[in-house]
């Protein structure tokens, strides 16, 4: 796992509780050496015409109750940057927000939706997802206590360079994760098309390095597969691999964890291909 030097932490302007910012502390904190950069993006519409004034106004604000938030993190030793954004189109503003800023992590409570609502409407957990050039971390518990189960989800069917560098990355930050956490195990969950296609558990575990009985192949879907492996386990974090695609096919079909993100009540890891 790449070191992480930079961790963006998405603020959400409509509620008090941060979840994606307690995340990103907890992680932080674990080395002082660790950035934090802290992002929201507002957006405000009125019948008054000074516009600009507004925007003066409400930047501000923002600014100084964002100041607020971060105060205690860095009088504990981490740096923190705020970075609060004027924009329309916040679900777009944020990945490249991210990138700016030299992230290596992003950190955003997730957002509740239907299946067919995420696939159907442009969420921004779609659109980072889709447009982050690192990985993702979806926040749905921000308190992983002693003794937490991570799961990394393994494609073990393809023997391809991306596939490869996707599986050891994905490996490589659930290990990461299960060391910094008191008592975590690891699991690996893989999915088959058919028996034509069969994963002996065996050959998951030794890939993983894990005991056999944490190695769960099952033919299946992947998002069905995951999530059903994720609930039985009773897994506080999904680790995914995600490969970034373009065009309005991706944009209809989705991928695997855009299909589980409101299946399971785990935390979500997406690891890019690098």
């Amino acid at each position: 796992m790449s070191k992480i030097h930079k961790i963006f932490a998405v603020i959400d302007p409509t509620t008090d509780k941060q979840a994606a910012l307690i995340t990103a502390e907890l992680i932080a904190s674990q080395d002082s050496a660790v950035a934090l950069h802290v992002y929201e993006a507002i957006f405000a519409t009125t019948d008054n015409i000074d516009i600009d004034a507004l925007q003066r106004v409400e930047l501000s604000r923002h600014r100084a109750w964002v100041e607020s938030l971060v105060a205690p993190i860095r009088i504990a030793g981490n740096e923190v940057t705020v970075e609060v954004e004027w924009t329309k189109e916040w679900r777009d503003a944020i990945a490249p927000a991210a990138e700016r800023a030299g992230a290596d992590l992003i950190v955003k409570e997730a957002s509740s939706h239907s299946g067919a609502g995420r696939r159907l409407l442009k969420t921004s957990d779609w659109t980072l997802l889709r447009n982050s050039h690192c990985p993702v971390y979806l926040v749905k518990n921000e308190s992983i206590e002693a003794g937490a189960k991570v799961l990394v989800a393994l494609d073990m069917r393809r023997d391809d360079d991306l596939h490869n560098r996707l599986n050891e990355q994905v490996l490589s930050y659930g290990r990461a994760l299960v060391a910094n956490i008191p008592d975590a195990s690891l699991h690996a969950v893989t999915a088959y098309p058919n028996s034509d296609n069969f994963v002996y558990p065996s050959d998951l575990a030794e890939k993983a390095g894990i005991e056999i009985n944490c190695a769960h192949a099952i033919e299946g879907s992947p998002e069905s597969v995951i999530a059903e492996v994720a609930q039985q386990t009773a897994a506080n974090i999904v680790i995914i691999g995600t490969a970034a695609r373009e065009g309005i096919k991706a944009a209809v079909i989705g991928n695997t964890v855009e299909k589980i993100l409101d299946a399971v009540d785990s935390n979500i890891l997406t690891v890019n291909a690098g």
